[in-house]
């Protein structure tokens, strides 16, 4: 009897190529966000990361300033069923393996949250999916406040969050990350400083940037770096 393989586990870039290809007439009005951006803002060909499961955030985030209503009639007409609606959002499946959520993004807002989202819409970097086509994802500086923004919130310990080890890892892979931030809006690195001051002062950070770095075990310089960068960037 053969036993039967589970299904390959869709990488960042393959979950990103499908759901753009499901949406394409509206990729002009959105910015994709969330962990699997986080893995191909990594730059830098000497470092590995660990490979995103996805098991907290199975859901690609589309981020837009446009009515989520509006948006959905489109995501209709293209075949897509919405599977969820909470608040300012709605959940589609593109696929059995891949799915979005539909974001939108409140401007003028003084909450955080909101005032990080709503710089990933324009903090943006292009991603070719393929020749024909390319899709804006957000950018390090505001992938970074949405990833402390959540932490704060969530009132988890260092060492337990997601959310800090995504931050770990996308300081220690970005080949470009200080220079980003050094030119990233104040308000973006106003949310994400105290953050990296308690993290750079907090006895887990070498637990995480091992969990983030997989070779920082045997190679201790890679930890050593990529704490100094989290020490430089929060002063």
């Amino acid at each position: 009897m053969t036993a039967i393989q589970p299904a390959a586990r869709l990488t960042a870039g393959e979950r990103i190529a499908a759901a753009a290809r499901a949406i394409e007439p509206i990729l002009n009005r959105v910015v994709l966000a969330g962990p699997p951006v986080v893995d191909l803002l990594m730059t830098d060909p000497s470092l590995n990361g660990p490979l995103l499961s996805f098991t907290a955030d199975q859901t690609l985030r589309l981020l837009a300033t446009s009515m989520v209503d509006r948006l959905g009639v489109d995501l209709q007409k293209l075949g897509l069923t919405r599977t969820g609606r909470a608040g300012n959002s709605d959940r589609w499946q593109v696929s059995p393996d891949v799915a979005i959520e539909l974001i939108q993004v409140r401007t003028d807002d003084g909450d955080p949250a909101q005032l990080s989202l709503e710089y990933a819409t324009l903090v943006t970097l292009p991603f070719r999916v393929t020749n024909e086509l390319t899709v804006r994802i957000a950018g390090a500086p505001a992938m970074l406040a949405i990833e402390c923004v959540a932490f704060s919130a969530s009132g988890e310990r260092a060492l337990d969050s997601e959310e800090l080890e995504r931050v770990v890892q996308l300081i220690a892979c970005r080949q470009e990350i200080e220079k980003e931030f050094a030119t990233a809006p104040n308000e973006l690195r106003a949310i994400i400083q105290p953050v990296l001051a308690a993290l750079a002062g907090n006895d887990s950070l070498e637990l995480l940037v091992q969990r983030a770095l997989p070779d920082a075990a045997v190679l201790p310089v890679l930890a050593h770096r990529a704490r100094d960068r989290i020490v430089r960037m929060a002063c």
